[in-house]
């Protein structure tokens, strides 16, 4: 018994030496990253968006969003929102198409549907802090 444990313990550090020995492999694939007029991440911004009947005052949330230029971009997000209508307030995630123009963005939150099954739109405007 105790000669298999000395020979798997002199074939382990044999593999480890080697292991060590052997250079670290290189990556050639290059790494794939977004262009450079795309950006994605969370805005942190707040918006106050009114429709019929109702408000929601909106937080960034992630986003997707092309540049054209340093201060205009076009994109999509999900806000976190806190939706009011008929005297009711209720936590909310909104879809919203979003147009922002250096500090300032214009969206229009999709709520989903209410309980008549008409949907849930709002237009508003927010600020982005950063």
């Amino acid at each position: 018994m105790k000669k298999y444990v000395i020979t798997a313990l002199l074939i382990f550090s044999a593999v480890v030496t080697y292991a060590q020995q052997q250079p670290a492999t290189t990556d050639t694939e290059p790494k794939k990253t977004m262009p450079k007029n795309v950006e994605a991440g969370f805005d942190g911004m707040l918006a106050i968006s009114y429709g019929s009947k109702s408000f929601g005052i909106n937080v960034g949330g992630p986003s997707l969003k092309y540049k054209f230029s340093k201060k205009f971009k076009v994109g999509v997000g999900a806000f976190p929102s806190l939706f009011v209508a008929r005297g009711k307030a209720a936590p909310k995630l909104a879809v919203s198409p979003i147009v922002e123009y250096s500090h300032l963005m214009f969206i229009t939150p999709y709520y989903g549907f209410d309980a008549h099954n008409n949907p849930i739109w709002t237009f508003g405007v927010g600020y982005r802090f950063f």
